[in-house]
């Protein structure tokens, strides 16, 4: 009896590792698969981009530019599948639909994209760039607890340094105006701390919402009615895919304008303060490839993006007749001699002319 009890163990025993080793070999075949299939057809990443604005473009291209320089050293071949909404954000939806039906890993560039990438797919792996607070669109609680198919880098704009820029190139100033999106939950957030800030260095914020860029003049047309001393709009993504528009308005009105747009100084604004945009690029593009490799975007914390650069715009200086403090000027990362229209940059990457 106790010899057949033994032998009914030793049979479950079997049966058991035989039935585990099945499911090992099924997943090595499910990996080798997929091996096969990326180096057939490729490993397909699908980029989602909200706004046509010079940032996100140049994050985009130094995405890019990092991806190719990996598949050239790996002989991984990638397929990178680009969705525009050219700033119709309702367009989003479908947009991210349509890439999770046919890649492996989506990108989407801007608040607007991730929210829409989080709501309209399920399964497939999200590395977000150029967002200012994650959490806002419930991508988690902190940088190390966040939805498990979700990471990236965040990219809070310099808002508070921007307003100490303010006070220290115009002193006197007391009135600082602001246009801002309330359909982009980013830009709210900007303007709570806008406000914030203001309001810690005695000066009045005074906003105006827009809707869109057909809103931009009219805005502007009520804040210099108002009387302001200088011109900080928002930096959120309809403000800066209208940078030029904003620019236009801020010379013909003689506004000393401030920008957390990098590029901003470079396309006219008095001064601006923001992120390297390749730096951030790059650095998604590094998340990217580490779940190519098969790492969990559950085992990745959000990273931050903390290098800032600062920009002065001496020709602009000049038609104010403003002079920037000495010290400024030495910590300033580039002086810039003229200003070029913003058309002139999309597309091209940055070729700063300091």
């Amino acid at each position: 009896m106790r010899i057949f009890q033994n032998f009914k163990r030793l049979f479950k025993v079997i049966i058991f590792l035989g039935f585990l080793s099945v499911l090992l070999l099924m997943a090595d075949c499910k990996k080798e698969q997929a091996k096969k299939e990326n180096k057939a057809g490729g490993y397909s990443i699908g980029v989602l981009l909200a706004y046509d604005s010079p940032s996100s473009l140049e994050v985009f291209e130094a995405i890019k530019q990092q991806l190719e320089d990996y598949q050239k050293k790996s002989g991984q071949k990638l397929n990178i599948i680009v969705e525009k909404a050219h700033g119709q954000v309702p367009l989003l939806s479908g947009q991210a639909a349509r890439l999770a039906s046919s890649c492996k890993l989506l990108v989407p560039i801007s608040t607007p994209a991730l929210q829409a990438a989080m709501i309209n797919t399920t399964n497939v792996p999200i590395v977000f760039a150029s967002v200012a607070n994650p959490y806002l669109v419930r991508a988690g609680r902190t940088a190390v607890d966040h939805e498990a198919r979700v990471t990236g880098v965040c990219s809070t704009a310099p808002i508070r340094q921007v307003i100490e820029l303010v006070r220290r190139i115009l002193p006197q100033a007391k009135k600082i105006g602001t246009i801002w999106t309330p359909s982009e939950i980013n830009s709210e957030y900007y303007l709570r701390i806008m406000e914030e800030a203001g309001g810690e260095l005695g000066l009045e914020i005074i906003s105006q919402p827009i809707s869109g860029a057909q809103d931009i003049v009219q805005a502007v047309q009520h804040l210099v009615r108002e009387k302001i001393d200088a011109f900080f709009p928002v930096s959120d993504n309809t403000i800066n895919a209208n940078f030029d528009l904003v620019v236009q308005l801020s010379e013909e009105s003689n506004l000393p304008l401030f920008s957390a747009f990098t590029l901003g100084a470079e396309f006219g604004a008095l001064a601006s303060m923001g992120f390297d945009y390749k730096n951030l690029g790059t650095r998604t593009a590094e998340l990217i490839i580490r779940i190519i490799k098969g790492e969990s975007p559950a085992r990745i914390p959000f990273q931050y993006i903390d290098r800032i650069r600062f920009y002065l715009n001496e020709e602009q200086a000049r038609k104010l007749g403003i002079k920037f403090p000495p010290e400024l000027i030495k910590r300033a990362d580039g002086l810039i001699k003229r200003s070029q229209p913003v058309n002139n940059m999309v597309g091209q990457g940055v070729r700063r002319r300091l």
